[in-house]
């Protein structure tokens, strides 16, 4: 776990970080040459202040895309992820209405189907049904398989 401080004036800290540097390295070769500073060398430098070239930054790489299927598979003979599956796990009957409900728009994860439009029409499918003693986020948990097909599903 890091910690990480705020600093209101990050700008500036970063110019006096490279000035540091800068004089750091002019330091070092001139100890090196065993020459005298020159002033030239300090007059760039206090003009580089003045106009500071943005920082880059190399862009952080994104995670891996991973499907429901990729949550229980097992790495390197490590016992399986059971990623989606509540703790208590319920049961209760689904209806038939409910199971064609849920096919009727399913979900394989192809770029042209949107993920938000699939959500919409499963909340609505689970709607459907209200067993008794089952809050909504288990029953969409049990549900929510019945309404993925092809890759989504693996």
């Amino acid at each position: 776990h890091v910690e990480l401080q705020f600093d209101p004036e990050i700008e500036k800290t970063a110019r006096a970080i490279r000035k540091a540097t800068r004089e750091a390295q002019a330091s070092r070769e001139q100890a090196l040459l065993g020459g005298t500073p020159d002033c030239q060398g300090q007059i760039s430098a206090t003009m580089e202040e003045e106009h500071v070239p943005p920082v880059h930054v190399p862009p952080v790489p994104q995670p891996q895309r991973r499907t429901l299927g990729d949550y229980g598979r097992r790495d390197n003979d490590a016992l399986a992820n059971q990623g989606f599956q509540p703790a208590n796990p319920v049961s209760f009957d689904i209806k038939n209405t409910v199971l064609s409900a849920l096919k009727e728009n399913p979900y394989s994860g192809s770029e042209a189907q949107c993920p938000n439009l699939h959500l919409s029409h499963f909340y609505e499918a689970c709607d459907y049904t209200d067993p008794p003693g089952v809050s909504e986020s288990d029953k969409r948990l049990r549900l929510f398989k019945h309404s993925l097909t092809g890759r989504a599903k693996d």
